[in-house]
C-alpha cells in the first residue's frame, strides 16, 4: 500500500508545480477563467442535488465506516492525474491535507469528498442500496446534473492543457 500513497504524493507534487508555474497564467486566460467559473457553479448545483437527495450523507457515512466496502476505496485517489488535481487546486482544494478516513480514498473526509471537481466514477456510481433508496427518477436527475458538470470539467482540462503548453512554448523561446 505504501507505493499507492507514494504515487499519489507524486501526482499531488506535479499538480502543485503546475499551479506554481502556470496557475496565474491559466487564471488570466479568458477561456480557462470562464470555464473555471462555469465549473464552480455546476459543482455547486451538483452538490445541492446530492445533498437534497441524501446521496452526500449516505456516501459520507459509508466511506467513514471502518471495515465496510466503500466506493471511496483507498486506491481511488490514485486515479487522479496532475491535470485533474491542478483543476482542484485552482478551485481552492487542499490536496496535501491529511485524510479523515485512512481506510478510504485520500480525499474522503468526515464531511464527504474534499475535492470539488471529482471524476466520473465518483459522481456517477450508485451502489445497489443507494439505487434502491433513491429510485430511478432521482438518479436520472442527478446524472443529468453530473453530465453537465463533467462536460465543462473536460473542456476546462483541455483549455488548461493548451494554456500550459502555450506558456511553456513562450518560455522556451
Amino acid at each position: 500500500m505504501g507505493g499507492v500513497r507514494v504515487k499519489l504524493a507524486e501526482e499531488i507534487g506535479n499538480a502543485l508545480r503546475l499551479k506554481e508555474l502556470f496557475g496565474a497564467t491559466c487564471l488570466s486566460d479568458p477561456e480557462s477563467s470562464r470555464l473555471l467559473r462555469e465549473l464552480r457553479e455546476l459543482i455547486h448545483r451538483t452538490g445541492s442535488v446530492m445533498l437534497q437527495s441524501g446521496v452526500a450523507a449516505a456516501c459520507t457515512r459509508c466511506a467513514a465506516a471502518v471495515g465496510k466496502g466503500s466506493c471511496c476505496f483507498r486506491e481511488m485517489g490514485e486515479s487522479y492525474g496532475p491535470t485533474e488535481l491542478f483543476v482542484n487546486l485552482l478551485l481552492g482544494a487542499d490536496l496535501a491535507g491529511k485524510t479523515d478516513c485512512p481506510e478510504s480514498c485520500h480525499f474522503a473526509g468526515e464531511r464527504g469528498c474534499t475535492l470539488p471537481a471529482r471524476q466520473c466514477f465518483c459522481l456517477n456510481y450508485f451502489c445497489p442500496e443507494l439505487k434502491q433508496s433513491l429510485g430511478e427518477k432521482t438518479i436520472l436527475n442527478i446524472q443529468r446534473q453530473v453530465a453537465a458538470q463533467l462536460l465543462v470539467a473536460w473542456e476546462l482540462e483541455r483549455a488548461l492543457t493548451r494554456c500550459v503548453a502555450d506558456a511553456g512554448r513562450r518560455w522556451q523561446t
